[in-house]
């Protein structure tokens, strides 16, 4: 909340700022002017939306305008994730939030697909969900009238919208949740589950540790791909949910390793 240049007082509009970011994906490069234009606003309104996204490391402004700032081999903006693939998203969200069952302890950690789930935890009961994502916990406080919400605390990553560090991985430790819930960036069958942020892979290795059973959330876009750092082996996860039926090769590595899979139409 600010105030305007008459005094006024204004909200970030979430769905314009969402709409620049899939213009800067697609072009890389968007016009203040053009912007105002098209959404019915001043620009000065769309230059707060871009110092906001400045600041969040998102783009670069440039005169008249802005660029996306691409990371290619880093974190991927969380804001930036959570439009990506939204389709796909749900999908996979809506199956993992059918295997909660009311009275659990669950934690959903800091990626994307699975902030999705949150949406679809509203009718459950007496859910103790923990997390190191803050807009998960925001979400989950405000959407799931029942649930106790636990948040890890520690370094909040700008990047991931979580948190991260030897704190947060302590608090980690203290607790044995019935079902983690995670995502990343690759999953290979050689390699296992890979990203590429050191501190979030090394919090992930302590998730796996601590929860008793773990989901791992995985759009089909992500399979044969292989990141900087492991997370863990195929094997060390129970559950695969994903947006559509794996090929047979895959069913196959998941089946030897004890993974079930989960995907539109499974009966």
């Amino acid at each position: 909340m600010r105030k305007t240049e008459q005094g006024e007082i204004t909200l970030l509009n979430i769905e314009r700022v969402d709409y620049i970011l899939k213009e800067l994906r697609q072009k890389k490069v968007v016009l203040v002017n053009e912007l105002a234009e098209r959404h019915y606003v001043s620009p000065s309104t769309i230059r707060r939306d871009l110092n906001e996204l400045e600041k969040e490391g998102i783009i670069r402004r440039t005169y008249g305008g802005a660029t996306l700032i691409e990371h290619p081999s880093s974190e991927i903006p969380f804001q930036v994730r959570k439009s990506e693939n939204q389709a796909e998203k749900n999908i996979i969200a809506q199956l993992a939030a059918q295997m909660i069952k009311d009275d659990q302890f669950i934690f959903l950690d800091a990626t994307s697909t699975v902030s999705h789930m949150v949406r679809y935890l509203s009718n459950k009961n007496n859910l103790k969900i923990m997390t190191n994502s803050a807009p998960i916990a925001l979400d989950s406080t405000d959407q799931i009238a029942s649930a106790q919400v636990y948040c890890t605390g520690g370094w909040m990553n700008t990047f991931l919208r979580g948190f991260v560090g030897e704190a947060a991985r302590q608090r980690i430790a203290e607790f044995r949740p019935d079902l983690l819930f995670f995502s990343a960036r690759s999953i290979s069958l050689e390699d296992g589950v890979t990203d590429v942020n050191e501190e979030d892979v090394f919090l992930k290795q302590q998730m796996l540790k601590s929860c008793r059973k773990s989901v791992f959330l995985c759009d089909t876009r992500k399979f044969d791909k292989t990141s900087y750092r492991v997370i863990c082996d195929i094997g060390q996860i129970d559950y695969l949910v994903t947006d559509k039926r794996p090929s047979e090769r895959w069913l196959h590595h998941l089946e030897s390793n004890n993974v079930r899979v989960i995907f539109p139409g499974d009966v």
